[in-house]
């Protein structure tokens, strides 16, 4: 494992303010991903598949709750390319 991923073991909410580069290495997803997470039914539910694998991928470990999301995180999944889907 890389040295800079430690610090984010172990979290359990997310961070209120995320980087470009956390959101590039955590929050953006392959277009495999994507397809995954577009098969959910509702909005609602996207979103929050979309944030429960940003989060293993960041901490290692499940999203038990949380009371706010980043402004950024509630907007579309974002794919491989970094833009924020259309």
């Amino acid at each position: 494992m890389d040295h800079w991923r430690m610090a984010y073991l172990g979290i359990r909410q997310v961070p209120r303010e995320l980087s470009e580069f956390e959101l590039n290495t955590f929050f953006t997803f392959s277009r495999r991903e994507l397809a995954s997470i577009d098969s959910r039914r509702s909005d609602l539910y996207r979103l929050a598949m979309a944030l429960h694998v940003g989060f293993i991928r960041m901490t290692g470990r499940t999203l038990d709750s949380y009371k706010q999301i980043p402004t950024v995180l509630s907007s579309t999944p974002r794919p491989a390319t970094g833009h924020a889907a259309a």
